[in-house]
């Protein structure tokens, strides 16, 4: 219930950002040319691609980065945390939008480019403070308010009752709670008695919802509340008290007719995963340049140095054991594999991973490009396929996880990334696979889109600052 309110209410802010957008490309259009005497040379058709561009890029960030969650957390689209998030939203899209532009060769004006994002940012905001007040005023009027009462009281139940507290504008109202053993003091709610009364409770009150917090278990009890809401009509949901596992997320969906519950462990929702992707695409698309550019000069080096192809391949395992094939520039000879077994006992690292500070299978131009991190360059297609991610866990070998204990298969229950918690957390002076393992599942547990721009951030730290692997 709560979340298709707040679907609405994100749609909501969705289609107020679309409208602003094509009414900020109109003022930008008549204050450009009268202001600064240019027109835009773009033809009719060509404006209309832009638009939908922009609309595409711009609503992909806003969701990746979760905005408009933010602002309906927040009681004013002028708080510090709804501009500041908005700001770097903004920043976010225009680099993507630039990069774009400058890979197709769009001709638009920077000039115009600057007005209409300046406009944008100054309609867009007015939209969404007009949006808000009208969902924060009117229609949390009591006349128009969903009133639920709470049957029984649980841990769970209480949690409820405050997600429901801290989203008051999703016009829900809890007009007290019924008790099925014995009555007590449930949060400051008013108590309407038991179980006994719910029938005379019904006429007494207007109830739109019941939501029965008990403990998981279906009784007699709680079969006769769900018969005689039915026969009321009244709409019921179920707080289940479940364990509360720190790392467990609960999703409810439908497989045709039938309701399910899901435990997952990924905090990543449906609209997450696309706004991770739709990054991953256009930072993939953007990093090839880089990887051509590498290649042109990287791979006569590598071909020089040591026969054999310029590119290694190799098995590797991805999000929930798919296989795939990761690209690298080779960094050491072609026979570096059957060499492995020989070096076992030189391993660095305690675990299922091989690390060894001076490995005599890599060349001299592999140290180099090792040392910068150039030899991952062609992961930017693995990210295009979809087989990786920018950021996320580092994809194990096939022999790696054949060795896994059941803990070590969370690494790979999310898409594999170029780079990651481990990775920017000097990987090379980590020594213990369960450290590893440990960063790994701290992203998966808290990923943001923040998350993820805080390690690219870090990692173009890391590659200048020449601590990459060894």
């Amino acid at each position: 219930m709560i979340r298709w309110r707040k679907r609405i209410r994100r749609m909501s802010y969705l289609i107020t950002d679309l409208i602003c957008l094509i009414l900020s490309f109109m003022i930008t259009q008549h204050i450009y040319k009268p202001i600064f005497d240019r027109r835009i040379t773009l033809s009719s058709l060509e404006q209309t691609g832009l638009i939908l561009l922009l609309t595409v890029v711009f609503i992909s960030v806003f969701i990746a980065t979760s905005l408009y969650e933010i602002i309906m957390e927040e009681d004013s689209v002028f708080s510090i945390r709804v501009l500041s998030r908005v700001v770097i939203s903004y920043v976010i899209a225009v680099l993507i939008m630039s990069a774009i532009m400058f890979l197709m060769k769009i001709s638009l004006s920077r000039l115009f480019f600057g007005l209409l994002v300046i406009d944008y940012f100054i309609t867009a905001l007015i939209g969404k403070h007009m949006v808000k007040e009208f969902q924060c005023s009117d229609l949390n009027g009591t006349s128009h308010c969903k009133n639920i009462l709470v049957i029984g009281q649980s841990l769970k139940g209480k949690a409820y009752i405050e997600q429901i507290k801290k989203y008051g504008y999703l016009n829900l109202n809890i007009i007290g709670y019924v008790h099925i053993k014995e009555p007590n003091n449930y949060m400051g709610i008013q108590h309407l008695g038991g179980i006994e009364d719910l029938e005379e409770i019904t006429k007494l009150y207007v109830i739109d919802e019941i939501a029965v917090a008990k403990p998981l278990t279906y009784d007699e009890r709680l079969a006769d509340i769900i018969n005689r809401c039915q026969e009321m009509g009244i709409t019921i949901t179920m707080i289940l008290e479940t364990n509360n596992y720190d790392t467990t997320k609960a999703q409810v969906a439908m497989v045709g007719n039938i309701p399910v519950l899901k435990f997952h462990t990924v905090s990543l929702n449906e609209n997450q995963i696309l706004g991770k992707r739709i990054i991953d695409v256009y930072g993939a698309m953007f990093g090839m340049v880089f990887f051509i550019i590498a290649y042109i000069v990287i791979g006569p080096l590598i071909k020089l140095e040591t026969p054999g192809p310029v590119i290694f391949k190799q098995k590797r395992v991805g999000k929930n054991g798919r296989v795939f094939e990761i690209l690298k520039f080779r960094s050491m000879g072609v026979n570096a594999e059957t060499q492995k077994e020989a070096l076992l006992v030189s391993n660095e690292m305690s675990g299922y991973m091989f690390k060894m500070t001076n490995d005599p299978r890599i060349t001299n131009t592999g140290k180099f490009i090792r040392k910068t991190s150039i030899d991952e360059l062609p992961q930017f297609w693995n990210v295009l396929k979809g087989d990786m991610s920018l950021v996320g866990t580092r994809p194990p070998t096939i022999d790696e996880v054949k060795q896994y204990e059941a803990h070590h298969h969370r690494r790979i229950s999310i898409t594999p990334g170029i780079t990651g918690n481990w990775q920017v957390s000097g990987r090379s002076d980590i020594e213990d696979f369960e450290q590893v393992v440990s960063l790994d599942t701290d992203y998966i547990s808290n990923w943001t889109i923040w998350t993820d721009i805080k390690i690219l951030l870090k990692t173009v730290f890391v590659v200048f600052a020449g601590k990459g692997s060894k």
